[in-house]
């Protein structure tokens, strides 16, 4: 069977008759709504497989093995991430390893395998395409696993397998994603083709008429075309308005103590919105606001009470705090071209080898949304969304980081997380404070500090 110059279904010829498709292919719906679909044949000791789905601009759409054969499981899961530049029309599949459920962060967490070892992409893409905007991805892979950071896939039992469809971060990585698989799927691979998807529909041009010869002559027949799934024509979409959230005025809290938790980014109208950056479903919460622009004095000492998590095992519960010039974070996974300029204002120490480490840890406390209720693009405010959240710490203490800006200090720097980039957002320094009192208009919870951290410092 021709699969690969001839591969790709959208619009581009199989040389498979319709009505033969469910003898020759494999097909499985993994999102009905997306139209997202896998499919796939087995040639030899590699497998070719095809991904299709109705993406928005900068999405990706992931499939692959999962981390356990039997259930679906993220963690340890070997997935091919593939998408189409719409501007380019330019294709990628990637070779993934899911090492946490966080985003990639040095060699921890959601990762290309290329990041993590060189020559490690086990990933053949044989073709790319956008038709009536579906995004169509094929690609080939070896049946056994390449390398240690491959799954075989299995041709003589059912696998559980993983999927996700997302928006691509700055770097072309994998960001969190809203859709992604729910309960254990697994697949037989191996099986005789089962076409367990809609009927393609024909391609209903007429042929080009063929020059005329001998009268006798027969002309052969034009191979089959295979189209995507129909679906709807999504309506336009519209611009996503942030929600308003109020900055943090440069008079509140009258303590000067900010407490930095973590929490959800609330949908399309929180962190993306508000940033203009894509994030990993999670970010700094600052006295229960969701990335609030903080607006503080010159020569005013402030403190954070950190409850970011300490465990640096577990990267997804590991953000120490700190304050920055640079608008992305991340400064412990940067490579020394992408540190130059940057400045470290708090949370952190230099030790003796001149190296700098994270003094923002502390417990992790987390604003969490109910298991169940409306999701976070379905309330009309943060008000109401934040409603819906409960604060969850666990045990332990918090960290503190001190830090009083000075004239030396940007008008505008960032607080952000020293091992995941885009958590946080602005901190507005200012030369002097309208000292007018102002009604306390959200309430901010109080904890006070414990003693053997009252007077920790930061080295600035």
């Amino acid at each position: 069977m021709q699969f690969c110059n001839q591969s790709l279904y959208g619009g581009i010829t199989l040389g498979i008759a319709i009505d033969s498709i469910k003898s020759k292919l494999n097909c499985e719906v993994l999102h009905d709504e997306l139209a997202f679909e896998v499919r796939w044949a087995v040639a030899g000791d590699s497998i070719v497989l095809q991904l299709v789905a109705k993406l928005e601009d900068g999405e990706y759409m992931a499939f692959g093995p999962s981390g356990d054969n039997a259930k679906t499981q993220m963690v340890g899961g070997d997935p091919a991430v593939a998408w189409v530049d719409k501007r380019t029309l330019k294709g990628f599949a990637e070779d993934y390893y899911l090492d946490a459920k966080s985003q990639c962060a040095g060699v921890r967490g959601s990762c290309p395998d290329q990041r993590l070892v060189d020559n490690t992409n086990s990933i053949r893409l044989l073709n790319a395409a956008l038709v009536n905007g579906y995004s169509i991805v094929t690609y080939q892979r070896s049946l056994k696993a390449a390398d240690e950071l491959d799954r075989a896939v299995l041709t003589n039992s059912s696998q559980a397998i993983i999927w996700a469809i997302g928006p691509l971060n700055s770097r072309n990585e994998v960001s969190y994603h809203p859709h992604f698989t729910k309960g254990d799927k697994l697949i037989e691979f191996g099986r005789p083709p089962v076409w367990n998807c809609p009927m393609p529909e024909e391609d209903d041009e007429p042929a080009a008429a063929a020059p005329q010869r001998e009268p006798a002559q027969k002309q052969p027949q034009p191979a089959q075309v295979i189209k995507p799934n129909p679906v709807p024509t999504p309506k336009p979409v519209a611009k996503v308005e942030p929600w308003d959230i109020p900055a943090i005025q440069c008079y509140e809290p009258p303590d000067g103590v900010f407490y930095a938790q973590m929490g959800p980014t609330g949908g399309k109208q929180g962190y993306s919105a508000i940033t203009g950056h894509v994030g990993w479903g999670i970010s700094w919460y600052i006295n229960g606001l969701l990335i609030p622009e903080i607006n503080v004095v010159r020569g005013r000492k402030y403190t954070f009470v950190v409850e970011g998590g300490s465990n640096p095992d577990v990267p997804a519960r590991y953000h120490p705090f700190y304050i920055t010039n640079d608008p992305v974070g991340g400064y412990f996974h940067k490579t020394d071209k992408e540190k130059e300029g940057v400045e470290i204002y708090a949370g952190v120490r230099r030790t003796r080898s001149g190296a700098l480490t994270a003094v923002g840890v502390g417990r992790l406390c987390n604003w969490t949304p109910a298991q169940t209720g409306p999701e976070a693009d379905e309330f009309p405010s943060f008000g109401a969304y934040q409603r819906s959240l409960t604060l969850e710490c666990e045990e332990g203490s918090p960290g503190v980081v001190t830090w009083t800006p000075d004239r030396h200090t940007p008008d505008t720097v960032y607080y952000q997380c020293f091992t995941h980039r885009h958590l946080g957002w602005k901190i507005n320094v200012l030369d002097e404070c309208d000292a007018q009192e102002a009604d306390e208009s959200r309430v901010v919870q109080a904890v006070a500090l414990p003693d053997d951290l009252a007077s920790e410092e930061s080295v600035q």
